[in-house]
């Protein structure tokens, strides 16, 4: 079944290329029911346990639940798709849900969606087997399993009480896991078969084109063909624009200078924070007094006003107002240079001749490592290099290119990291980025904990909220994390930026944005949505 499913995804994907030609990079058909928008990340990667459609996002792919869209001043409700209801607690127990499963929906291949779908797509994502790159944000599941026609009970390692917004992850067919393997290798990650309103008719490295279904199970896309290439340079973006193509995510700079001659900006309010990280290996980045002097020593509002343009806002230590009465203000770390340097001069970090300090004939200088092509993190990355100085921390940038970014390298050099992946519940946000687990050598991703932080007080605080049924009791344990975090960070959070869309107006009623996570491309803004826009 399952490489009949495949081959068919094959024929097809073959048949309709050939049918329909795409116009070439900096032009548009003219075809009213099409869009073509220019993306930041590489495309490919199909397969959900790579990412895909992990918050819901997919135009191929569904998830049980998608984030609410139009909410930005609070974490977003979690909406049914191919669930029905919220998830319920199996006899009050935080370490096992239920979830009841849509019926009538089909995968883009025609065959029927059901529990053993969602049961397959969650089981693989945390088999070793599959080598998901994502399993480590869903550490705290143990199985998924089918307990009835249309029901789905997941059981986790331990009470979780946030569970409802840890599912929107993209479902697959159960065929498609039939041969566990690396997920990267996975017919499923070039041919992807998913109940969504789009299928994949076109992929290549420099283009990607989906087209709506006609047998979608729910409302047909009146947007016709999306048309998504990529550049990971804001300014070959900007140039795009005006070489004809309909949108993309742009800095607001960009935005601004991008948006006229019938362009229009999107704003979209996201919980997407950027950080550099202080390894603990990097003898000076890694020393907790440096760590703390500069979390005293950078100006956040500054970098808000100055560089984002008023999109944005300071963010100090990864919990922010979205968060509701979980985020503790009085934690915030305030700019106060002279509070940074006593800080460094109690360490014994002494100012040399030279204006740069010096312990132990150890001078305080280290690298901090960015992207060149994002003109956002160049700007805070130089931001911080000139703010370090006032204090006597002598800090150099590199440009580096993304493949230079191996765990060895990280576990070194610090470097501006952008985070917020999926950041709709305070432990989604914090565990993996904090918790000394994640410290461990091959445990998770290269950008968890890339600070290799450990603090065995907050290792304690994060697991006993996670489990934590008491809202109050929860949201003290947090502020408590908040409190430790401030007496030893573990990185230079920055700010979080909201993300910038320039699109256009050719006549489309769009949806409203959802609140965003740190991905920005063309799945998310104005295209959220997409499949239910109308004219």
């Amino acid at each position: 079944m399952a490489l009949f499913r495949i081959g068919m995804c094959a024929a097809a994907t073959a048949f309709v290329v050939g049918l329909t030609a795409c116009s070439a990079p900096g032009q548009t058909s003219g075809d009213p029911e099409q869009f073509v928008v220019i993306d930041t990340e590489e495309l490919g990667d199909f397969s959900p346990l790579l990412g895909q459609g992990k918050n819901g996002e997919s135009k191929i792919f569904e998830s049980l639940y998608r984030v609410e869209e139009g909410v930005t001043d609070r974490i977003p409700a979690a909406v049914p798709v191919l669930a029905v209801g919220a998830p319920e607690p199996v006899n009050g127990d935080l370490s096992r849900w239920r979830v009841h499963t849509r019926t009538g929906v089909t995968f883009s291949d025609g065959s029927a969606f059901g529990p053993e779908d969602v049961v397959a797509t969650y089981n693989s994502l945390i088999d070793p087997a599959f080598a998901a790159p994502i399993a480590a944000d869903y550490d705290f599941l143990r199985r998924a399993e089918q307990t009835g026609p249309d029901t789905v009970e997941f059981e986790l390692t331990g009470a979780y009480a946030d569970f409802d917004h840890r599912l929107f992850l993209a479902i697959a067919p159960a065929e498609a896991f039939a041969q566990p393997g690396p997920a990267d290798r996975a017919e499923l990650n070039r041919h992807p078969i998913g109940t969504g309103p789009y299928v994949l008719t076109e992929s290549r490295p420099d283009q990607v084109v989906l087209t709506a279904r006609d047998d979608y199970w729910g409302e047909r896309a009146r947007v016709r063909k999306f048309v998504i290439r990529r550049s990971d340079d804001d300014n070959a973006r900007a140039s795009q624009l005006r070489d004809g193509a309909d949108g993309t995510v742009l800095p607001p700079e960009l935005a601004d200078a991008a948006a006229k001659d019938g362009y229009r900006v999107v704003p979209a309010v996201a919980n997407d924070w950027r950080a550099i990280t202080l390894p603990s290996g990097n003898p000076v980045a890694g020393d907790p007094a440096v760590r703390k002097a500069l979390n005293l020593a950078v100006d956040r509002q500054g970098m808000v006003e100055h560089i984002l343009g008023g999109h944005g806002a300071a963010m100090s230590t990864l919990i922010n107002r979205v968060y509701g009465d979980i985020y503790d203000p009085a934690q915030d770390f305030g700019y106060d240079r002279a509070e940074a340097a006593r800080v460094l001069d109690a360490a014994g970090w002494r100012i040399g001749a030279d204006g740069i300090r010096e312990r132990d004939g150890r001078r305080a200088s280290f690298e901090i490592a960015y992207y060149p092509t994002e003109v956002l993190r160049r700007d805070l990355t130089m931001a911080v290099v000139s703010d370090a100085k006032k204090v006597g921390l002598e800090i150099t940038p590199v440009a580096v290119d993304k493949k230079r970014m191996t765990p060895e390298y990280l576990a070194q050099t610090a470097f501006l990291l952008g985070g917020g992946g999926q950041p709709y519940t305070v432990d989604s946000q914090l565990y993996t980025k904090l918790h000394s687990r994640y410290a461990v050598p091959g445990v998770g991703s290269k950008w968890d904990n890339a600070s290799d932080y450990v603090n065995p007080k907050i290792d304690q605080l994060l697991d006993a909220a996670r489990g934590e049924a008491n809202p109050q009791r929860r949201t003290e344990l947090y502020r408590q994390v908040q409190a430790e975090y401030h007496r030893d960070p573990a990185m230079l959070a920055l700010v979080t930026t909201n993300h910038v869309y320039v699109m256009r107006d050719n006549g489309w009623r769009v949806t409203p944005t959802a609140l965003e996570p740190h991905s920005h491309g063309v799945a998310w803004g104005p295209w959220y949505g997409l499949a239910r826009w109308t004219r």
